[in-house]
Parts: structure tokens; sequence; C-alpha cells
């Protein structure tokens, strides 16, 4: 049987391996490429993820010049000098390009290290904007203390002979969330925050939830609504204006998305691809996926 995710993930184990990756127990990771001359190629990105990966942790991508573009769950985001990107355990990420003066820092974790959470109000609400609008320009106070404990947590990296050198990270983990807290709740003072906003946000999230899980055998906007418990035409309207976007095309480039690493993966036919979609027959799949893509499903699979 076909496991439920064709799309590759990306684990913390595979992050550590890249160069200048400093981690405790492939539970914390940082990168950056501070020290790095413009003729070293290897660090001007990620290039193992310069396709669809489904990220097993969370990480958080400090911008300190230059610039990237990137997707996350299909949609296209660029972040400059000044912005931070974060991306959520069990989202879908893919690096697409860097400028070639762009300097960074990279902080990813898992949930057991990174678990600091007491005010859960507050926690769900930066979750749910980041969820929405995961690329934030920083101001120069908070971007600048950031950097100052993301260099600290570097330093204590280093010190392996350290008995107590975890302790000290999830001491520097809180105080960069605690400020996160901070930033985000003077914030909310400058952001539409009326509950029709708050309404349609959770909506939103909550929708990409149900696609990122039932996409391969939901394609109907209908059934969405049902989970939802609104009606279709109103998840269509919330849809629309929360991302500028159908419903109908989130679902659609999931199951296309799923539909090329299918094939790609050169263990099965077109039919059993067909079938693992859920499609009617093959003549259906085909005009599907061809409509999107501007080929055959074959033809995919040879290019």
């Amino acid at each position: 049987m076909k496991e439920d995710n064709v799309i590759l993930n990306l684990n913390l184990s595979d992050l550590s391996k890249q160069p200048g990756a400093q981690h405790i127990d492939n539970k914390l990771i940082l990168i950056d490429n501070f020290d790095y001359s413009e003729n070293e190629k290897h660090v001007r990105g990620l290039s193992f993820v310069n396709y669809p990966m489904k990220l097993s942790f969370t990480i958080a991508i400090l911008i300190v010049s230059g610039g990237i573009s990137v997707k996350i769950n299909l949609e296209d985001f660029e972040a400059h000098a000044g912005d931070a990107i974060t991306v959520f355990k069990g989202n879908i990420g893919e690096f697409c390009s860097l400028l070639p003066d762009t300097r960074m820092a990279v902080i990813a974790f898992s949930d057991d290290f990174f678990n600091v959470v007491r005010n859960i109000d507050t926690a769900l609400s930066i979750q749910q904007r980041i969820y929405t609008n995961p690329v934030l320009h920083l101001d120069r106070g908070f971007l600048d203390e950031a950097l100052d404990i993301y260099k600290r947590m570097k330093s204590k990296l280093a010190e392996t002979d350290n008995f107590f050198r975890e302790g000290a990270l999830h001491g520097y983990t809180q105080v960069l969330m605690y400020n996160t807290y901070n930033y985000f709740t003077k914030m909310k003072n400058n952001v539409d925050d009326t509950s029709e906003y708050n309404r349609n946000q959770e909506i939103y999230k909550r929708f990409m939830q149900a696609v990122q899980k039932n996409y391969m055998k939901e394609r109907s906007i209908t059934y969405y609504a049902d989970v939802l418990c609104i009606s279709p035409k109103y998840l269509s309207q919330v849809i629309k204006n929360v991302t500028g976007r159908l419903a109908g095309e989130w679902i659609r480039d999931y199951v296309i998305l799923e539909a090329k690493a299918l094939l790609k993966s050169n263990k099965y036919t077109v039919q059993q691809v067909c079938d693992m979609l859920n499609f009617a027959n093959q003549s259906f799949f085909g005009k599907y996926f061809k409509k999107r893509t501007g080929m055959s499903p074959k033809a995919y699979m040879k290019s």
C-alpha cells in the first residue's frame, strides 16, 4: 500500500549535513553564511531543497542582506534584508533562488526542543498569522537582538565539552520566543484585528490543513466546506479574499504536485498513479494533468 505522503520529507538529520551546520542531537540546528566569501557557492542556498519537500521540523530564516524567493505550500514569497521567514512543521517548502549578496541565518528545531509555550493564546495567534503570512519584515531593533541571540546560541553550540550546553540553549530559545511574543503583541495594534478578519484567517488555516490531509482522496470544494461546516460558496469567497486564489486552485495544485512526485518516482505506471489519486479513469487523469502542466503524464515521466 502506498504511503500517504509521496512528497519527500526533509528531516533535521538531512539539514545537519549541510556545510557549516551546527546542531545538538539533530534537535536544534543553526546554519549561516556570514563568514563565507562570494566565491564559495555552496553557501548560496540549500541546493537539495530546490524542489518541494515536506518539513518534519520548524524553520526560521533571518535575512540580513540580499534576498531569496521561496514557495511555501505552493505559494510564492519573496524575502529581503530585514525580513524573517518562518515555516512550520508539516508544511511544504521549496527554495527557488537567492540574490548573490544574500546573507542569512537559519534556525531549525524539533517540537520537543522548542516547546517553551506558556501563553497558549499568544502562541496560537502568532501561529495563525505566520501560517498566512510567513514572511515578516522586522524592525531593526528586533532583528539586531534576534541576530545577537543567534550568535550566542551558535557560540554555545560549539562548546561540545559543556555538560550544561543543552540547558543553556533552551534558555536562549526561551528568550527568543518571548521576545517574539512581545513583538507580535505590539504589532497587533497596527493590524486589522476585527472578528471577521480573524474568522476568515481561521477558515483559511483549517481549509489548508484539511486539503493537506485529504487531497489525494477528495477534490470537491463541497467536501471541504462540509468539513468546515460552512457552505461551498462562503468557503470559496473566504479563500479568494484571504489568498487571492480560488479554493479549487489550491486543491488542484496539491493534486498535481503529488502526481508529479509519483510519476517522477519511476515506481508506478500512469494507471497506478491514476488509481492512487482516485481518478475515475486514466483518460480523465490525463486531461486533468495536461490542463495544468501542458503535457501528458507519460510525457512528464520522460521529461
